[in-house]
Formats: structure tokens, sequence, C-alpha cells
């Protein structure tokens, strides 16, 4: 009770500044908010009370700019659906094999329809703001991270979290050499410190142009790349790989070619200069306890496929891990932590879980726009790394990529004040080339007339209003 009524007046403060904002930021404002709140303040480190009051908090934030009334049209619908029914599917699901869990359950499952709710119906300014601030928080972390690194040698503000064992998560870091440890901002652990700074990566560098300014992107690519090093995650430098591949073959053909042979002259020098690190480099991660498990966890699908016919399609129950380490029916290494959402979400909801999973990202893929898919590239990425579902910042994470179509937002929808625009939506277009645009714009009047209108936009610049 203390730790909400502390959080009351960080509400209220975010509600007010959210009812100040115009109409069409204010979705933005809500969508940093909530990842501000979970990153900061939800891992496991964090004592439960201030826990659930900050899931709460976000909750209410989102809920509030989702029902603010809207002008302009909303994205995809089909990623509203599926989140929607797995949300939905999932919560069933739990009241029926696992109702112990109902609270953990409830929470991911508002704040996954919240998050993608919101991104959806987001104007063109809210998705600026929301990936401006975004990038901005990552590199608040990173900056969090260099200063746990080398002055405070442990995790602000929380400290470690403190297993069952008594001993804290403190590792060294295998991507960097000088024995540092791996560090993890604010989020409770590297792995999801280094998703939160990945995302961010590829959002500044595949958001639609305009998002960010030169200078902008210039000072937080390296600034989340060192905060990314210094996480000593390889998964989710892996991870980021795939998703600037991505970027790469989806750009425009002079940019690509650039990059392409960019690239490939920095492989061959980091080949010929790192060969023998990178050998190493690899020996240790095989060697090492993290693979194994990985390894190890996808080896047990066999034996979870002994289990009776019920329990292979929904599921043994959420959170139903130990029970399932008891039965000998994951990893018997010792290690009680599965570290692979596909295997984790077949354990504990069953192919059904598994077949929900994979159409989230099928869906989400389909429709998000270029910086969306970057974003789910990591998060499929991901998948293989840890159980992710069951971090609120994560959630928050994947459900804003699975539902950011950046790129159809530019083209769809335009401020009240379109017209006034319109000279600069015509400019924009390439000279010379035949391309005709129709643009509804989406206004109470024209001034001085009081009447509706529909405008039409050509590429030669004329502009013809239909009363």
């Amino acid at each position: 009770m203390t730790a909400v009524l502390a959080l009351l007046p960080v509400v209220l403060l975010v509600t007010g500044a959210g009812l100040v904002l115009p109409p069409d930021r204010r979705r933005g404002a809500a969508l940093v908010a909530a990842t501000v709140l979970t990153t900061s303040a939800s891992s496991l480190s964090v004592p439960a009370t201030v826990r659930h009051a900050v899931v709460a908090a976000a909750v209410a934030v989102l809920g509030a700019a989702v029902l603010t009334p809207r002008r302009w049209p909303s994205g995809p619908h089909g990623i509203v659906v599926t989140v929607l029914v797995t949300s939905a599917a999932t919560v069933t699901c739990v009241l029926v094999l696992a109702p112990s869990t109902i609270v953990l359950a409830a929470e991911l499952a508002a704040l996954a329809v919240l998050v993608t709710l919101a991104t959806a119906t987001a104007s063109s300014a809210d998705r600026r703001l929301f990936l401006r601030g975004l990038v901005a928080w990552g590199c608040a972390e990173a900056v969090l991270g260099v200063v746990e690194a080398f002055v405070t040698h442990r995790p602000l503000p929380w400290g470690y979290k403190v297993l069952s064992t008594g001993r804290s998560f403190v590792s060294p870091n295998r991507v960097l050499p000088g024995g540092l440890d791996r560090v993890e901002g604010t989020l409770g652990h590297p792995i999801p410190f280094a998703v939160l700074l990945a995302v961010c990566l590829v959002v500044v560098l595949l958001a639609p142009r305009g998002t960010f300014s030169r200078p902008a992107v210039v000072v937080a690519v390296p600034v989340l790349s060192g905060g990314l090093l210094l996480s000593g995650s390889r998964s989710v430098l892996l991870a980021l790989l795939v998703a600037a591949v991505h970027g790469v073959l989806t750009a425009d053909t002079a940019r690509r070619a650039a990059v392409v042979v960019v690239s490939g002259l920095a492989v061959v020098v980091g080949a010929v200069l790192l060969g023998q690190a990178i050998v190493e480099g690899v020996g240790v991660l095989v060697a090492s306890g993290s693979w194994e498990n990985r390894w190890g966890a996808l080896e047990s699908v066999p034996l979870l496929f002994t289990r009776p016919l019920v329990e292979v399609l929904v599921g043994s129950g959420f959170g139903s891990e130990p029970e399932l380490y008891a039965r000998g029916l994951l990893p018997q290494t010792g290690f009680t932590t599965v570290d692979n959402q596909l295997v984790t979400t077949f354990a504990t909801v069953g192919l059904l879980g598994v077949a929900g999973l994979v159409a989230l990202f099928v869906v989400g893929f389909r429709t998000a726009g270029r910086a969306g898919r970057g974003v789910v590239l990591v998060m499929a990425v991901a998948l293989f790394s840890f159980d992710y579902f069951a971090w609120f910042s994560m959630v928050v994470l994947l459900h804003a990529g699975l539902a950011l179509d950046d790129e159809t937002a530019r083209r769809r929808d335009l401020p009240a004040d379109g017209l006034a625009e319109a000279p600069r939506a015509v400019r924009s277009l390439a000279p010379g080339r035949p391309t005709h645009v129709d643009v509804d714009v989406h206004a109470d009047r024209v001034p001085g007339t009081g009447v509706l209108v529909s405008t039409r936009l050509s590429a030669g610049g004329s502009v013809t209003p239909d009363a």
C-alpha cells in the first residue's frame, strides 16, 4: 500500500501532462511512460509491492491514452485482433490450469493489449514522440551502464537480484576484455538491458526519415552500442546483426550498395585482425554453461511430447516449470531456468500457445513498417535466449514493435491542418516521377467556409478541394 501511495503522485503527474498534450500526442507520451516505468522498476530485483504498483500505473496511463478520442485512421487491425485473441486464450488457460498465477498473467495480458492498441491507433506525431522518447531512455540506460561498470560496480538503484541460494547474479563480460562484469542498468538482468538497447539502435537506424536529426543519430549510435557491449550479451548482438541485415536488404538501392561495400570491407578487415580472438571466443561460448542450458532446452522437447494429450495441447499450466523439472521433463543440469521462450511456451501453455506465439510474430512482421520489423526480428531471435514473457519490460517492447506500422502511417494520416501542409507534401515527392497520391485530410472545416473537405494532391502540386 505504501508503494501504491508513493506512485500515486507520479500517475497523477503523467496523466495531467497527458491531458495538457494535444490528442495526437497522448498515445506517444503514454507509450514512453509505460516503457520507462516497466524498464526501470518492474524486474525481480524490485520489491514486489513496488513492481505491481508500477505495472498498475503503466496500465492506467495506457488505458487513459487509448480512451482518448482520435480523428485519424488506426493501423492494421490484424495484429490487434491477434493480440486480443492470444491474451484472452492465455488468461482463460491460466484460470483453468493455474489460477494461483492469474495476477501475473492478467498484468502481462493487460500490458500486451494496451500497448498494442496504443501503438496501432497512434498518430504520426505519437509515433515520432514515442520513438524519440524510447531512444532517449535507451541512451540514459546506456549511461547508467557505464556508471555501473566503472563507478558503482552495482546496478542503480535496485542493486543485484539475490537468488534463492543467497548469492547475487554477477557474471563476467566475455565480449569485452579487462575483466569487467556484465551490466544490467535498471532492468534487473544483462539480457533485457541489451534487448532494450538493441531495439533502440534498430529504431534509430530504421525509423522513417525525419524522425531523428543527424546529430541525434551521431550521438545515439555510439552511446547505445557502447552500452550493448557492456551488457556482454552475445545472443542479443546476434539478434542485432539479423535486424541489421534486414535493414540493409530493405534500404533503397544506392544506400544498400554503399552499406554492403562498407560492411564487406569491415568484415574482411575484422576477420584478418581479430580472427584468432573470434575463434577463441566461439570456443568459450560453446564451453559455457549458457550454451549447454539453451541446447538442453531444445533437447527436452521430445520429453514434453510424452505428457498426456491435454497437456501437450494446452500445457501444464502457467508457471509450472518447477513441477516439470521435478518430473524430469526439463533439463536436469541443476539450472532451473529454461532460457528458451518457445520451449517454455510449449511446456506451460502447450501447442496452442506456441501456435499463438508464432501467429503474433507472423502477423506483426507482415503488417509492421521497416523499423517495426527490425524490432520484431530482435525479439524473435531473443526468443531462443531467455524466457522474456515473464518480464513486463519485454512485453511492452515486443508489442510496440508488432504494431509499429510506421511506413503506412506516413502516407495515411495528415494533421487537421492538412491543407496548410499540402504544398510541403507535394514538394516531398521525387521530381520527374509519374507519381499520383490521394490523401484524405481529416479536418473539422476549411478556414472561412465551415465545410468538411476531402483533398486530392497530385505530383504537380495541384490541390483540388471537393466540398
